[in-house]
């Protein structure tokens, strides 16, 4: 008999100033959204910060569940399961190994996050935010009804259309158990002159797809 596969989908609140100050605008307790094909869920995959102390040089990322507790801080977690096919499963797990060898190709979305209170996506090649990324990963590989073709689709309301596969909800602490950051460059502590060179040249490429797109 054939295994039931799963996207394992986390909505998180991230124990970090940004977090919490997107938690304010929104009303809402999770501030992003990440993707495990294991069930373990040691790591997920997102479009987020590439080191902690760099919050605006972001992209494609493997995030360690230990990016989600800082200070004694641990944060709360909510679960889906969303059932895929085998086929869908395995493409699923080789676009996320095309994803994890270009990462530097791909960026985090500033600008559709700037415009997120219109309630509109800028959709820009190569670059996602992470709720623009999982919606992009269920649209591809999923069989839920209520995403498809949707424009725009904030962590809100993408958590209240996956309600019905909810699995968990509650701290994170119990997924950190023998969590390692291994290929996670989070924890990475580099100088200044790096932090911004990275993250203007990141924000360049962004700001140059951007133009190229209205030509």
């Amino acid at each position: 008999m054939e295994k039931q596969r799963f996207f394992y989908i986390a909505f998180l609140s991230t124990p970090y100033k940004i977090g919490g100050f997107i938690r304010k605008i929104t009303g809402f307790p999770y501030n992003h959204v990440a993707l495990s094909l294991s069930e373990e869920m040691k790591y997920f995959y997102s479009f987020s910060r590439h080191y902690k102390n760099a919050p605006f040089y972001g992209g494609f990322t493997k995030e360690s569940v230990l990016r989600y507790a800082r200070n004694g801080k641990i944060a709360k977690i909510k679960i889906c399961a969303v059932p895929v096919s085998e086929e869908n499963y395995q493409k699923a797990k080789k676009r996320l190994e095309f994803l994890s060898s270009h990462s530097e190709e791909y960026i985090y979305n500033m600008v559709s996050a700037a415009f997120f209170p219109f309630k509109t996506s800028v959709r820009i090649k190569g670059s996602y935010t992470c709720a623009e990324f999982l919606l992009s990963m269920l649209e591809k590989y999923a069989d839920v009804s209520a995403i498809k073709n949707k424009k725009f689709c904030s962590i809100k309301e993408l958590s209240e259309i996956l309600e019905i596969y909810a699995v968990y909800e509650g701290s994170a602490e119990k997924f950190l158990e023998d969590a390692g950051w291994e290929d996670d460059t989070f924890p990475q502590e580099k100088g200044k002159t790096f932090y911004w060179k990275k993250t203007a040249i990141n924000n360049g490429k962004l700001f140059y797809r951007l133009v190229k797109r209205k030509k």
